[in-house]
Parts: C-alpha cells; structure tokens; sequence
C-alpha cells in the first residue's frame, strides 16, 4: 500500500520528489572529495587517455540534449497557456450545465490545479537553461598531458557532470510530468462539457396542456427573464383559424405587432410545437 501511495504521490507532486532526489545528487557533485573512480580500477595504465577524453566530451554532449528537451518543454507550455487562457469560458459552460455547487468548485479546482502544473513545468524549464547549467572542467594545461593524474582528472570532472546531467534530466522529466498533468485537467473539464446530458433544470415549464391543445416550446427558444409564458400561451392558442388551415407538419409563422414578437410553429393534430421565437424592440403598431 505505501508503495502505491509513493508512485501516485510522485506522479501528483513531481516536482517535490525531483527536489528530494537532486539534493542528494548536487551534494555529491560538489563535494571536496575526488569523484574518481581511478582508485578501483587496476592497470589504469593501459588504459589509454582517450576513454577518459570521450567519457569527459560525452557529459557535454549530454547537456546540450536535456537543454534541447528543456526549450521543447517552454514550446508546449506556451501552447498549453493559451488553451488556459480559455478555461474560463470551459467553466461557464460547466456553471450553466451543472446545478450542483459541489461541481461548479470540482471544475474551479481542476482550473486552478492546471495552472499550476504549468507553472511549475515553466519553473522547472528555465531551470535547466538557467540554473542548473554548472559543468566541471579539466584545466587547459593538463588537457596536454598523458599521465594517471592527468586521467583522474578527466574521471572526476566526467562523474561530476554525469550526476549534474541526472539533475536535469530529473527537471526535465518533473517538467514533463507536470505538462500531462496539466493536459489531463483540461481532458477532465472537457469532458464534463461534452457529456450529452443537461444536468441544469429549466425554468420555463415548455410542455403545456391549453384547451385540449399541448403546447410544446423547443428546448433551444430562450425566454426573457421572467417572461409569462401562459400570455405567450393565449397568443398562439387565438391563432386558431390559420392553424385549422394547417396540414400535420407544415410550418406555419406569424408576427404579433402588440407583443412585439415573432414565432413560427409546426401541428400535430391538437400538438403544437413552437420551433422559434424572436422578439423585436423595432416592431410599431401602425
């Protein structure tokens, strides 16, 4: 069980578990102590400088890849702050889809959390570009000689700039998992947009039974507020002539000049369905 908690932990709190590694790690690179491991090898001797060259040009070669990586990860931050940038628009439409407080606050949180792991993916970026770019370095004159000192040089120098290039690479992958993250925020706000279900009640009551007649009102036909819709009601039920003109499904429209308002509708027998509603400032009496 610990061990499930301390995976999920470090996937949710990257960025704490690469600090606490890379502690340990930038203590052991800039210790006074030699980091050669010389000393362990037998016949140094015979092995000849140039392993020791490459292992110490590698470490180099090495960095400049995880800074690459690093401006990669700034790219794909910018891209992600810009779809931030609409997450308020993502939250009204869950505010307007949703009665329930309790998701109104889930969504704000998830927002919020986003951000968040953008920012520190940024943070963390800049960091390799920045901060941690400390490398070690054989002095100029001892690059001439070909000696066992000469090699433990190289050695130390090598070792010290692999576990800086740990350091980043951690960053980086702590910079990474804070980009998902961020995207799975974004995918979970997404998708209670686009769940096909209206969770939000309607105020309006849009299936009325008038004088044997069921009115209907599409769900699309937005009313003002507080508008009476049992009004609207009469005024379409005293259009009886034309609709008794009407074949089932034909599509009838009519402008009331009184109430200023346009509305068209379709009948079923004694079923009317109001398809659209418009109402007009412009409209005068003559």
């Amino acid at each position: 069980m610990k061990k499930i908690l301390s995976i999920v932990s470090k996937q949710i709190f990257p960025s704490l578990d690469c600090s606490k590694a890379n502690k340990s790690l930038k203590k052991k690179a800039e210790s006074n102590e030699s980091q050669s491991n010389i000393s362990f090898k037998g016949n140094v001797d015979k092995i000849p400088i140039e392993s020791f060259r490459k292992k110490y040009s590698d470490t180099f070669e090495t960095k400049d890849k995880f800074e690459d990586k690093a401006k990669t990860n700034v790219i794909g931050i910018t891209i992600a702050i810009t779809l931030i940038m609409g997450a308020s628009n993502m939250i009204t439409s869950i505010v307007n889809k949703y009665t329930s407080d309790f998701m109104h606050w889930i969504s704000y949180f998830i927002m919020i959390a986003a951000a968040l792991y953008l920012l520190s993916a940024g943070i963390q970026a800049i960091k390799v570009l920045f901060t941690e770019n400390t490398m070690y370095f054989v002095e100029v004159l001892d690059m001439y000689e070909d000696n066992e000192e000469t090699k433990e040089k190289y050695d130390d120098c090598a070792n010290r700039n692999i576990d800086r290039n740990i350091i980043r690479n951690n960053i980086v992958f702590s910079s990474y998992i804070c980009i998902r993250n961020a995207l799975i925020c974004m995918v979970l706000l997404l998708i209670f947009i686009a769940i096909p279900v209206n969770f939000k009640e309607d105020k309006i009551q849009r299936n009325i039974e008038v004088n044997n007649s069921y009115i209907s009102y599409n769900s699309d036909i937005a009313f003002p507020e507080g508008y009476d819709v049992l009004k609207l009601n009469k005024i379409v039920m005293q259009d009886k002539e034309s609709r008794e003109l009407l074949e089932n499904g034909d599509l009838y429209s009519f402008v009331n000049a009184t109430e200023k308002m346009f509305i068209q509708y379709r009948c079923f027998g004694s079923n009317i369905i109001v398809e659209k509603l418009c109402f007009f400032e412009n409209i005068q009496e003559e």
